[in-house]
């Protein structure tokens, strides 16, 4: 059996975060992160995509790219953008086989794994902290799952994800639930990989104020576990008879507020004149 070498942290400074926390919403006297730390970087530790690591990718926002694909076909939507796609295992189970046009983005060395998983999907290297990428058309659907919370400034990356938005595209953005996941006290952030993490409501706000307008809100578990074997967990947290719930990650369907004229020949035409 191989196993897993455990590689040393790399610290990646990009600047420090607003330190008045209520620029992103959050509480006054929360703690944010001061800098983002990740374990995956390019050409420093080529053992971080282990083959057991590849295999746990695909549990974790199962739930998010699940309802992806039920809007997929529900909707007739025809293009998708994942933007911090990792490296592409639910993209290939998931999206790939409900829609021909997809495209993903996220650092250099998960573009690379997931060159080797993606069949179809186009795949490109982009600097979330500072996207220096330029629209040239838009998307159906703009899937975000569990990235914002590792972003010393967001707001970036959040106006490149409006750039590829036509006025019927819907924007897909899912974040571990503070409350749920360290408990209602917790007023800082805990895991080194996270700069901040927002309860329910402040999500909520903090979305609207970057102008995605929510229009629909699931909490679901992180993992691959049936969100039926959390209900009766989640029921004792709403009674406040517990202090987590294994429904920890939030995900929510927006518009994008102001969002530019779709155009037919630019992928932006396809996604269902209802709101949700």
């Amino acid at each position: 059996m191989t196993t897993m070498t455990r590689a040393k942290p790399v610290v990646v400074e990009v600047g420090t975060p607003a330190r008045d926390p209520t620029d992103f919403c959050l509480p006054r006297g929360y703690r944010q992160g001061v800098r983002n730390e990740s374990l995956d970087h390019t050409g420093e530790y080529p053992d971080y995509w282990h083959p057991a690591r590849l295999a746990m990718s695909g549990r974790y926002q199962r739930h998010v790219y699940r309802w992806a694909a039920g809007l997929i076909l529900r909707r007739g939507l025809r293009s998708v953008l994942d933007v911090g796609c990792g490296p592409g295992t639910k993209l290939a189970e998931w999206i790939e086989p409900v829609c021909a046009d997809v495209e993903g983005m996220d650092q250099p060395s998960a573009v690379e794994i997931a060159r080797t998983r993606c069949r179809h999907t186009r795949l490109r290297p982009v600097d979330l902290e500072r996207p220096a990428v330029e629209a040239q058309r838009t998307f159906d659907l703009i899937l975000f799952a569990d990235v914002v919370e590792h972003l010393l400034d967001p707001d970036p990356a959040l106006a490149m994800i409006r750039s590829f938005a036509h006025p019927r595209t819907l924007v897909l953005v899912s974040t571990p639930d503070r409350d749920r996941v360290r408990g209602r006290g917790c007023r800082e952030a805990v895991k080194r990989e996270h700069v901040r993490e927002w309860s329910r409501g402040e999500f909520l706000s903090f979305l609207r104020s970057r102008g995605l307008r929510p229009v629909r809100s699931r909490l679901v578990p992180q993992d691959d576990r049936p969100v039926r074997s959390c209900l009766r967990g989640e029921a004792a947290f709403r009674l406040r008879l517990a202090d987590r719930s294994a429904l920890q990650c939030h995900a929510v369907l927006c518009r994008v507020e102001g969002a530019g004229r779709a155009d037919a020949t630019n992928g932006g035409s396809h996604a269902d004149r209802r709101d949700l």
